[in-house]
């Protein structure tokens, strides 16, 4: 790491400890909460995590995301929320020559970007009804219809513009929003680096019902429409299509529940609908069943160790048809099972897979997790092409991987985070090698 990248995380720090999370009541209705956190996180890879075919290079680098938030409480009638970020990234190994590329590479101070600005109306004339105009924060169930916006940023922000209408009772919750997220974020103010952050302006209107009959069983149903303005149809990311316009319809329906105390369930189910850029029918199924078992009360009850079993299915694109079968997770597209392996090789395009997975985690203290994974990774139509990931191999299976992690919480504003992931590929591959990934964190919240 050299001087200056060892100097900005020092300021850093200091800033934070300065603004250390406080409230400040200024008269008797009107109250200022004040917070920060840094996150930074140092990470690397193999040149075969990218294409396990071929050794690209190697690659590590240190992340450092700082951000400060601010919410004024007007009495129990609305807050108002901002909150401002920034991250750099200072590459030490890479493929390129030099590293650091400028904007490529995120480097120090970057851009200021706005990660909240919003108002929220708390007292709307109905009971539990709340209104949220401005950016936000939205996300639903499992995340695997919406879990992250701004997918190009690489995990540095997860918002997206627009106004969510909640209702709330004890049994249910339902959300309806409209949001519309143009390609760059055109509210920085300071150091705009013109970054894409998603393939096109994306118009989004939906509606997420959860019902809860009981402990043991609960619903969640939802209905999203989705338009695609592929902005740059002629520059392709990595594994998707260089023209993403869609015109997207997603129904879902998700089980879930805790039917005894020693196991929970999930089990969702979506189907999507509309045409994609040429004008074909999109077709793209969702399945995500997952099941854990909790056996604190039968084997090593201090631990409190769970198993998890889980299958995913996202669909493949069908060579030679009028249709498009394959899955497009456009606001999931960022990793979904907290490794980063697999989500660097498909460059978040989840699309064309079968998932087999299993886990188990233990705490050998309160504040102490660790959790070893393993899953199998299939295609499901191995000639399918997804922009330019493609088989070069004689089979579906793409391969195993496997997965530890370990957290410490160290108090209640320290804590750290050590990830180690390695990819065995399979014959989905004519040439492939093994490759790891691994990353370690530390965050600081105030």
């Amino acid at each position: 790491m050299n001087t200056l990248a060892r100097l900005s995380l020092v300021v850093c720090l200091t800033a934070l400890f300065v603004l250390a999370e406080a409230n400040v009541k200024l008269d008797d209705d009107l109250t200022l909460k004040l917070g920060a956190d840094v996150r930074a996180r140092w990470e690397g890879f193999d040149g075969e995590v990218v294409n396990p075919d071929v050794n690209t290079g190697d690659t590590q680098y240190l992340r450092v995301r700082t951000r400060v938030w601010a919410a004024l409480d007007l009495a129990e009638l609305m807050t108002l929320n901002i909150r401002l970020g920034n991250r750099f990234h200072h590459v030490s190994t890479s493929p390129a020559d030099p590293n650091n590329r400028d904007g490529a590479t995120w480097e120090f101070p970057d851009e200021v970007y706005l990660d909240q600005l919003n108002v929220v109306f708390h007292k709307l004339g109905i009971e539990g009804l709340s209104l949220t105009l401005g950016r936000q924060q939205l996300g639903f169930g499992n995340g695997m219809i919406w879990a992250d916006p701004t997918p190009f940023d690489q995990g540095r922000s997860a918002y997206t513009d627009g106004i969510a209408l909640k209702y709330k009772t004890e049994t249910d919750s339902i959300t309806g929003f409209i949001a519309y997220d143009t390609w760059k974020d055109r509210l920085v103010f300071i150091n705009d680096q013109n970054r894409r952050l998603r393939s096109g302006d994306v118009f989004s209107a939906g509606t997420y019902w959860t019902h809860h009959f009981k402990q043991e069983f609960n619903i969640d149903l939802y209905y999203i429409f989705q338009d695609v303005d592929d902005r740059h149809p002629l520059q392709a990311e990595r594994c998707h299509n260089a023209d993403a316009s869609t015109s997207l319809h997603t129904v879902g329906i998700r089980l879930f529940g805790s039917p005894l105390d020693w196991l929970d369930y999930s089990l969702e189910a979506a189907q999507q609908a509309g045409r994609d850029a040429e004008g074909d029918d999109n077709k793209g199924k969702m399945l995500d069943a997952r099941l854990n078992f909790h056996l604190s009360g039968l084997m090593l009850a201090s631990m409190k160790p769970v198993l998890g079993f889980g299958y995913t299915h996202f669909s493949g694109d069908k060579p030679g048809t009028d249709d498009q079968e394959g899955w497009n997770p456009l606001m999931s597209q960022c990793p979904l099972w907290q490794e980063e392996l697999i989500p660097i090789l498909l460059n978040g395009n989840w699309t064309n897979l079968n998932l087999f997975k299993s886990d188990l985690s233990i705490k050998p203290l309160d504040n102490l997790r660790f959790t070893l994974g393993a899953t199998g990774l299939f295609a499901d139509e191995p000639d399918a092409a997804n922009g330019n990931f493609t088989s070069t191999g004689s089979g579906n299976f793409l391969g195993w991987l496997v997965s530890t992690s370990g957290s410490y919480k160290f108090s209640e504003h320290v804590s750290f985070l050590a990830q180690l992931s390695r990819f065995s590929p399979g014959d989905y591959f004519g040439n492939g090698h093994g490759s790891y990934w691994g990353r370690f964190e530390i965050l600081l919240t105030f």
